[in-house]
């Protein structure tokens, strides 16, 4: 090999690791610099409550509550279809910001034609709706007495009484002695009621603007809402809220309340101009 081409050699060589340094450093920075997951974070606790601080949502409905035995059950020998005979309900009291995780129910079922089905609802102050957040039942497998249910996990429900009611409702179809006797739920306690909203603020969506990004800082649960749709031609051309890649549909003049980190309100090419408000809450 020739002088020439021996420095040739060491020359290229040498940029070559250079840029393999180069490479390393640039992957470690972004490594470095890229945001930690965000996990929920506070005192670890559970919150329960009784079979027996459920009351009936019908007047018509026949069921006793047995105090030695801590259960509430139907006091009848045959499944009555009356609608709401079967329905009961126990508001839940919880501090302002803690976030559910979980749910757990106990009972006896000893009716493989019936069920113990308990759901937890999350209801909106001003309009008539709710949603519900998690749901367990008895089911057939456990026609033979007692039960505890595996616990439900929670998708991280954060308690806002500003917006919301939480309520427990419990759907009685067995018989044979069969019942509720409590239910456990699974909370992280944050240790008060986290920071005070910001205001509400506008978006709007027109022309050549097809994306509002909305202004949020890390991890945050925002509030957006519609001002009247109308004028679209149908419920496709309306708006839709994109959190962390989840599409979530918006309606006219309603609102929807979601936690994420990367959060957008877009429309679709060739549609009307659309707007509102968002405010982020927490």
């Amino acid at each position: 090999m020739g002088r020439k081409q021996l420095f040739l050699t060491i020359i290229l060589s040498n940029l070559f690791t250079i840029a393999i340094i180069a490479g390393s450093m640039l992957v470690l920075s972004r490594a470095l610099a890229a945001p930690p997951a965000q996990v929920a974070t506070g005192n670890l606790g559970f919150t329960s409550v009784s079979a027996l601080a459920f009351t009936p949502l019908s007047s018509e409905a026949r069921y006793r509550k047995d105090g030695s035995r801590q259960l509430l059950a139907l006091d009848s020998q045959t499944r009555s279809f009356a609608a709401n005979t079967n329905l009961f309900t126990a508001p839940l009291m919880l501090p302002d910001g803690t976030i559910l995780t979980g749910m757990t129910m106990f009972g006896e079922d000893f009716d493989s034609q019936g069920e113990v089905r308990l759901r937890l609802k999350r209801c909106d102050h001003g309009q008539g709706r709710c949603i519900s957040l998690a749901e367990l039942t008895s089911s057939t497998n456990y026609a033979t007495g007692q039960f505890e249910t595996i616990k439900l996990g929670i998708s991280n429900e954060v308690v806002n009484h500003n917006l919301y009611t939480y309520v427990l409702e419990l759907e009685l179809t067995a018989l044979a002695n069969s019942g509720l006797r409590s239910v456990r739920l699974d909370l992280i306690d944050r240790g008060g009621s986290g920071s005070a909203p910001g205001a509400a603020a506008e978006w709007s969506l027109s022309g050549s603007v097809f994306i509002f990004p909305v202004p949020n800082l890390g991890y945050s649960q925002v509030r957006a809402c519609t001002n009247d749709l109308s004028h679209l031609d149908n419920s496709t051309h309306y708006p839709f809220l994109v959190v962390d890649g989840r599409t979530i549909q918006l309606a006219s003049n309603s609102c929807v309340t979601e936690w994420g980190e990367d959060i957008e309100i877009r429309r679709r090419l060739n549609t009307g101009p659309s707007s509102g408000t968002y405010q982020v809450l927490r």
